[in-house]
C-alpha cells in the first residue's frame, strides 16, 4: 500500500455494466485496486453506445475501464457461474448493476455471495432501486434526468426544459458509489461481516440536486428565487461570459462601470431580492451595455472590480488553456485503434503516464486465460470451460 496506489491488494469482481458501475471500478482500479470485469460473450452492453471502433471498444469503454483487466464469462451456464464463484471467493467488493432480482435468480444475490465471502463488499447500482413501483424499470442518466426534475428545471433563455449532454446522473452516481465502497473498505477493519451497498441513480438525483430541490420546495408560487441577481450568461460583442452579482457590494461598482448610473443608485435594486422583483427594469439595459463590449474589454474590468466571471469556453479552449496545461488536467495519448485523445487525470490518484497499464481498457475477455489460471484451473479445465461455452478467450473481433 502507498499514496499512490493506496488500492492495491484490493480485488474489485465487476460485473456491472454501461457506466455508473463500471466508472467506479475504474476509479478504483486508477488506485491502484486489480479489477477483473466480468463480461458475457457479447460484452458490456456499453461497447455499442456510440461509435465502434477496431478491438471492440466504444469511447464509453475505452476511457471508463482503464487498467482493469476483463474475463468473459457466461453466467447461464453452469460451469461460467462455478467461475464466478472461485473469483468471489476472495474478492474485497462485487459490483453488480442488473435490475432486482436478476442476480438472485442467477444465485448471486447478497445472500448467496456473503455465503461464499462472509467480508465482501457487494454494491448493487440500479437506476430506481430494488424496491418500490418503479424498481422494475431500466433507468438510464436520461430517464433520471427527466424523472428526478432536472430537466424542467434546467431551462434555455427560452424556457425551453433542456437535458444535459454530460452524463451527470450516471458519472454522479460512479462517485457516490466509490465514496460508498471506501467508507465501507475503511468500516470493515472493524467488521466481521461485509456489508450490501444498495446505490441507485434516483438517490443519486436526489442529493446531487438537494439545494435547488430544497429551494423549491420552499417557494410559494411564482418563479424561483436565484441565490444571486443578476447572475448569467451575457452575450457579449464577440463572445459570452458568465458572472453575476454573488456579493451585494458588487452590484453598484457594476452599474457603475456599465455606465448605468440610474440602476446603480436605485434604492429599490440593493438587494438580489429586489432586482429579482424588479428584473424587467433591468436585464434589458444591462444586455445592452454588455453587448457592446468585447470579450476581453468585459473580462478585463471584472477582474478590475474582481468580481466572479469567466469567459464561456468551448472544449477546445478548455483542454489547451494554459492553467489547464499547468494543472496536468490531461494526458494525450494515442489509443490504439482509436487516436490521438486526452485522458483525464482523477484528481487524488496517481497521474497517468507511468503504468502502461493505466493507458488502456481491456478488450473482450482478453484476460480470460490469465485470470484463471491465477484461480487455480489448469489449461485442461480451461479448454473444458471454453468447449462447454462457459467462458471466452478470444478477444473482440478487429
Amino acid at each position: 500500500m502507498s499514496y499512490d496506489a493506496p488500492y492495491k491488494g484490493i480485488k474489485v469482481v465487476d460485473l456491472s455494466q454501461a457506466i455508473a458501475g463500471p466508472y467506479a471500478a475504474g476509479i478504483l482500479a486508477r488506485h491502484g485496486a486489480d479489477v477483473i470485469k466480468v463480461e458475457p460473450g457479447r460484452g458490456d452492453w456499453a461497447r455499442n453506445i456510440g461509435k465502434s471502433y477496431p478491438g471492440g471498444h466504444t469511447l464509453i469503454t475505452a476511457l471508463i475501464n482503464l487498467g482493469k483487466r476483463s474475463i468473459g464469462i457466461e453466467l447461464k451456464t453452469d460451469g461460467g457461474r462455478d467461475v464466478l464463484r472461485r473469483l468471489l471467493a476472495d474478492a474485497d467488493i462485487f459490483i453488480e448493476s442488473f435490475r432486482p432480482g436478476v442476480t438472485k435468480r442467477l444465485g448471486f444475490g447478497y445472500e448467496d455471495v456473503r455465503a461464499i465471502n462472509p467480508r465482501i463488499i457487494y454494491l448493487s447500482v440500479s437506476g430506481f432501486g430494488q424496491s418500490g413501483p418503479f424498481s422494475e424499470r431500466p433507468g438510464t442518466d436520461g430517464v433520471l434526468q427527466a424523472f428526478s426534475g432536472f430537466v424542467a428545471d434546467n431551462k434555455g433563455a427560452d424556457g425551453t426544459p433542456h437535458r444535459s449532454n454530460v452524463l451527470l446522473m450516471d458519472m454522479s452516481a460512479a462517485l457516490y458509489n466509490v465514496q460508498a465502497l471506501q467508507a465501507a473498505l475503511w468500516a470493515r477493519q472493524s467488521e466481521k461481516q461485509g456489508r450490501h451497498l444498495d446505490n441507485s441513480l434516483l438517490e443519486t438525483a436526489a442529493a446531487l440536486q438537494n439545494l435547488n430541490i430544497a429551494a423549491r420546495a420552499l417557494d410559494t408560487g411564482g418563479p424561483a428565487q436565484p441565490l444571486a441577481y443578476p447572475y448569467a450568461i451575457f452575450p457579449t460583442r464577440d463572445g459570452a461570459v458568465s458572472f453575476g452579482v454573488v456579493f451585494e457590494r458588487e452590484y453598484k461598482p457594476l452599474m457603475e462601470m456599465l455606465k448605468l448610473p440610474e440602476l446603480a443608485n436605485d434604492p429599490e435594486l440593493q438587494s438580489t431580492q429586489d432586482r429579482f422583483k424588479n428584473r424587467s427594469r433591468i436585464d434589458a439595459p444591462i444586455r445592452e451595455a454588455i453587448a457592446a463590449k468585447t470579450t476581453d474589454e468585459l473580462c478585463n474590468e471584472l477582474i478590475t472590480l474582481r468580481m466572479l466571471h469567466e469567459r464561456i469556453n468551448n472544449y477546445s479552449d478548455f483542454m489547451h488553456h494554459d492553467q489547464t496545461r499547468e494543472m496536468n488536467a490531461f494526458l494525450w495519448h494515442d489509443y490504439p485503434d482509436i487516436g490521438r485523445i486526452p485522458l483525464a487525470n482523477i484528481p487524488g490518484a496517481k497521474r497517468l503516464g507511468d503504468d502502461p497499464a493505466m493507458l488502456r481498457s481491456p478488450l473482450l475477455g482478453e484476460h480470460t486465460t490469465e485470470i484463471l489460471r491465477q484461480h487455480g484451473y489448469s489449461a485442461d479445465e480451461i479448454s473444458a470451460l471454453e468447449a462447454a461455452g462457459a467462458i471466452s478467450t478470444k478477444l473482440a473481433a478487429a
